[in-house]
Formats: structure tokens, sequence, C-alpha cells
């Protein structure tokens, strides 16, 4: 079974053991019998548990094999001991999930005086519509209170589909004759406005004809907003403004330079003003982020609130895209102080000046800049041939506290659960465990993660209580072997396979994103599957990325395909394993020789940007770990491409 396997990982990435690891409690007779019964407790299976229960009677994760029994055997005829066992152990890791499928299986079975004791107590606070809909279907069916239609009418005024959960309330509003004419109307824009038509002409079902004539004028606007947009005098009432507004933002969305076209034909037809700078400010910065030739144009048209001070970034962004740093530095000078301040910004202004011929005026931002072990840090440093700010300072281990941490029943159980695969629930409980510590004892929690090879929750402790220069563990160097063979194979340095391992998962070999990519380098399992019939790698199924021997193995043959593909950047590389290199492609200038740092700093994505910038930072700072010194982080940043010419 898959946490079996992820177990059995786990024992193997924590390899020779320092022998810290035996002080506390050797419970590795107990930990190998609860690997075996597990899966006769997600069975349902307890008298196969029974005959050992002595034996495991003070091992901590005993309660964990009566949570998976319960999530099996869940229904009426363990409804009061699910409740006494959720209760009893309420600060476990488990309990929040078993809880909410309790939850979940009380109201498909129409327990409804227990299901909202239970959704009052620990629900509700969740704001999840399908708990809260059961919440109002419990109330319907113990008696529908005076409240109950105020409480529910706004889970139906939704611009979107609600959850098959809210039906049974919504059918009552309908019946009760709360769902008006006029609260038809009220929802049917929002849900115009969101672009959702499908609703939109289900709500106008028993509504007059001429209501499902306007639903259909806004079909033909969001298909067409350029044909529709051509006549601007059939747009002077409130409702026919709202759509007009609604158009000129999807078509700001596809074709920006003609919305700044047709836009001044609306700005006396009636639009608001807020609505004119809200399309102008949607069309500069759509412009921007393609990097078309009229953005910086429309963007210094674009006045008025800008909370996010997005236009301004894009100005200095295109401006440092154009080379202009004289453009550049008035695009930065006029960001808020407190955006000016921020640290690629003093860069830019430093690169800027020396670029501009104002080199003394430079030389003083690089050197404060360069004292930074980061990113800005390394580049300000390159400027001025300094050399990089490493600053390790390791954390002097105080055994004493160690050993009395590695006692504790808390710390005990999450270095089980760790041991045994069960690393999501770990890490939920290491996170408690850490709140109850002073800072001195967290710390000392840090070397003890580090000890057992549990490096995401060494490496989340020291950076957020004050380790941030003990390299070690925040750096740490798990799989090297691995590393370095699968990166030899492809011809890739392990500096920048660890860089994406570290800045994907922080070394959780069972992590999965929410987009459905999984392990150590953050394969989605196509992607993984496809790259191991490249290069001839075993793959059974996604679960094969849990493994970390071959989720290296095929993240490090799928950097080398990037790289190849990219003409042997790695910074586009990077970026391609973050973003696709489709969207790498339709971001290259069109202009050969673009400074790479300039091209990463006007990436459109944020998170992109954010990735590229930490992946390169953390592979300078493996460089130094494992070689004693790193190159230059500009060596390994060379000129980006134009669009078409390579990669």
């Amino acid at each position: 079974m898959r946490w079996i396997a992820t177990a059995a990982l786990c024992l193997a990435a924590l390899g020779a053991a320092p022998p810290l690891l035996a002080q506390g409690p050797d419970l590795s007779d107990e930990r190998a019998l609860f690997i075996k019964l597990r899966p006769s407790a997600e069975r349902g299976n307890w008298s196969a548990i029974e005959p050992h229960l002595d034996e495991l009677a003070d091992y901590p994760l005993l309660p964990d094999l009566r949570a998976a029994w319960l999530r099996r055997r869940m229904g009426p005829a363990t409804d009061q001991e699910m409740a006494r066992f959720l209760n009893a152990n309420a600060s476990l890791g488990f309990t929040n999930g078993l809880r909410l499928s309790w939850a979940r299986s009380m109201a498909a079975r129409g327990e409804w005086a227990r299901y909202l004791s239970v959704y009052e107590t620990h629900l509700a606070a969740r704001e999840d519509t399908s708990l809260d809909c059961f919440a109002l279907r419990a109330r319907l069916a113990l008696g529908p209170d005076e409240a109950l239609t105020d409480d529910a009418l706004p889970y139906w005024l939704s611009a979107f589909s609600q959850p098959k959960e809210c039906d049974p309330v919504f059918e009552y509003l309908e019946e009760s004759g709360a769902l008006t004419p006029e609260r038809r109307r009220a929802r049917i824009d929002l849900a115009l406005e969101a672009g959702q038509l499908r609703l939109a002409r289900y709500l106008a079902r028993s509504l007059p004809a001429t209501e499902q004539t306007r639903i259909e004028r806004w079909a033909r606007m969001q298909s067409d907003p350029a044909r529709e947009l051509q006549k601007p005098g059939q747009f002077r009432d409130d409702d026919s403004l709202r759509l007009a507004a609604y158009g000129l933002r999807r078509l700001a969305r596809r074709d920006p330079v003609r919305a700044a076209q047709v836009l001044p034909e609306y700005e006396t037809a009636g639009l608001s003003d807020a609505r004119i700078q809200e399309i102008r400010r949607s069309i500069a910065l759509t412009a921007a982020r393609r990097f078309m030739p009229e953005a910086r144009g429309l963007l210094a048209g674009t006045t008025g609130p800008d909370d996010e001070e997005l236009v301004g970034q894009w100005r200095v962004r295109l401006a440092l895209r154009d080379q202009d740093w004289t453009g550049a530095l008035a695009a930065i000078d006029s960001l808020s102080e407190s955006e000016a301040e921020r640290e690629n910004w003093r860069y830019w202004r430093a690169h800027s000046l020396a670029r501009s011929d104002r080199g003394d005026e430079a030389a003083p931002a690089f050197e404060q800049l360069a004292s930074t072990r980061d990113y800005y840090g390394f580049l300000a440093a390159d400027q001025i041939d300094a050399s990089y700010t490493m600053s390790h300072a390791p954390t002097p281990a105080d055994e004493e506290t160690i050993l009395d941490l590695a006692s504790r029943p808390a710390i005990i159980r999450c270095r089980e659960l760790f041991l045994t695969g069960l690393n999501g629930r770990g890490r939920l409980e290491w996170t408690a465990a850490m709140a109850a510590l002073d800072d001195a004892e967290k710390e000392q929690a840090s070397i003890l993660a580090h000890r057992w090879g549990w490096h995401s929750r060494a490496i989340r402790t020291a950076s957020r209580y004050g380790l941030d220069d003990d390299l070690e563990l925040r750096f740490p160097l798990p799989w090297q072997e691995s590393f370095e063979l699968f990166s030899e194979r492809v011809s890739i340095e392990p500096t920048w396979a660890y860089g994406v391992a570290r800045s994907e998962s922080l070394f959780m070999p069972d992590v999965a994103s929410s987009a459905g990519a999984i392990g150590l380098m953050q394969l989605m399992p196509a992607t993984g599957k496809e790259t191991a019939r490249k290069n001839g790698i075993s793959y059974q199924n996604r679960y094969s990325l849990m493994d970390p021997d071959k989720n290296i193995a095929l993240g490090t043959s799928y950097l080398a395909e990037m790289l190849a593909r990219f003409d042997n950047n790695r910074v586009l590389a990077t970026a391609a394993y973050n973003a696709g290199p489709h969207r790498v492609e339709r971001w290259l200038p069109a202009n050969p020789g673009m400074p790479a740092a300039v091209w990463v700093e006007s990436v459109p994505f944020r998170e992109t940007r954010q990735y590229v910038r930490r992946v390169l930072a953390a592979e300078t700072v493996f460089d130094w770990r494992m070689n004693g010194e790193s190159e230059r982080l500009s060596e390994r940043m060379p000129a980006v491409p134009a669009k078409g010419a390579g990669g």
C-alpha cells in the first residue's frame, strides 16, 4: 500500500542515524508492528489488532490505528464511540479530518441533531459552503426557525452555482416564496458580471422573455465584445452601461490596443470615472504583461488608485526591458516610498544609476545589498566584484535540551509519525508542539529534526525562529548520492537540482501541490510518465513520484530536457520548470541580448519571478555548501535570446 511504501522511504532517508536518535524510548519494535497492522485497521478489521494491543499499549500512535478503524466503520453503530474518541484525542493530527468525515457521514444519514451539534462546536468557522448548507438543512429538518430564510439567502444569492448539498435549502426558499423576481434578477446580474451565462439562463426560466433577451445580449458581448461595442449610442441606461463596462473589460483582456481605441467613445456615454479608470488600468496591465509596443504609453496614461502599485511596478519593468535606464530611474523614483524600498527596486535603481554613468551613486547601494545572502545580494556583489556574504553560523547543540525534547511525548509522537510515513499529520503536530516551546528549545528542536532527516521541519523551524545563518539546517544535503548520480547522468549541476528541490518541496518526498505535482521535485504525473518514457526510467503510477530516487531521476531528466530546449540557458529552463516551456517561449524578447536579470524581473507571473530568483539563490548557497565556494551568479545567467532564435 502507498503509505507503507512512504514509511519505508522515510526510514531509508534517515540512513545512518546519529546516536541521538536512540535517545528517549526505543520504539523500533512497536513501530514495525504498527506499520504491519495499519492495513488491517484501514480495512476495518480490529480483530487482527486486538491480540497485539498489549504490545502497543504505550506506543504513541495506537490512537491512529483506532482512528483508521473508525473511519472505515463510520456509521450509527460507532457514533457514540466516535464522539468520545474525538474528544479524548482533540489535539492529535488526525482529529480534524476524521471529524469532518464523520460530520459528512451523519449528514448523509440524516442524523441532523448530532450533525448540528458537531457543526456548531467545531465546523462553523471553516466557512465551507457544503458544511454550512448541511447545517441549514439540519435546521430545516428539525423545524425551520424564523431566521432560516435570512441565513440561507446569502448562499443562494451567489454569482456561481453552489454545491448540490445546498439544493434542498434552495428548494425550501423557492417553496416559501422567498425567491422573488427581484432577487432572481439580482442573482442574474451577479452571474452575468461573472460570466456565468448558464446559471443566468437557468435563473431566468420563470421570468418574462425580456429577461432572457437581456441575457442573450450579455452572451453576445461575452462572445465578441469588439463587435458589440461598435455602437456606443446603444448604451445609455444603467443596465446597458454595466454591459458596456463588462464588454470593455473582456476586450481589454483579448485586445488591449483595440480596447484603448474604443474606450474614449464611452467616456462621454455615462460610465463612471471609477469604471473608466478600472478599464484603463486593465488595458495597460494586459498590454504590459504581453510586452506590447504600446504598453509604456498606455501605462503612462493610467492614473487613479492603485493599492497594489502594479502600474508603477510595470512602468519600471518595461523600462528595464527596453534597457532605458533613465526611464527606469524615473519610474522607480515615482513609486511610493515603501515600494521603492523593496530590495528588487533598490537593486535596479543602483543598476540603472551605474548604467547611466553615475557609478559613484550606485556603489554604496550595491555595497549595502551585497551584505545580504539572497538573489539581489549576489547580483549586487557581482556588480562590484565583492565576495558573497554567506555568514554561516552553526547553531550550538545543547545536548541536554535535545535529549529532553526527544523524550517528550508530543515530540516522540511527531518522530513516529515521520518515521511511519504519516508526514502530513506529523507536520501538523510538529507545528503545534513548537508553539509550546520557548525560543531556545525551538532552536534545539531544529537540530533534532535535522538529525532525524526531517528536513522540511528543520528548515521551517530554523527559518521561523531566527536561525537564518545556520546554512546546514536551512540548506541540507539529503539524498546527496542520488542528486549527484542522476545529475551527472544528464549533465546538469547537482546544485541546480538541489535548488529546485528545496524550492519546490523543502525536501518533502510525500507532498502534493494543489495543482497535483508530487514529490521532492514536484512533478505532475503526466510529466513524470512522459519523462520516464523518454529516458527509459521505470514508472508504474503517480505514487512512483513519492520514491525519492525515482523522483530525483525524473526531475533531473526533465530539467535537462528544459535546458536543452532553451539552448543551455539555465534561467529560461528554471522558469520553464515552473511555468511550462510554452509560456517561457511567449515571454522571450523580440530582440536578442536581453540581460537575464532583466528578463527575470519582467516575467509576467509573480510566482515564476519569485521561483526563479529563489532557485538561483538557493543554487548559489548549495554550490558554496558542496564545493566550498560559489560560481558567480551572473555567470550562470547568460543573455536571453530573441523569440525564435534558438530554444
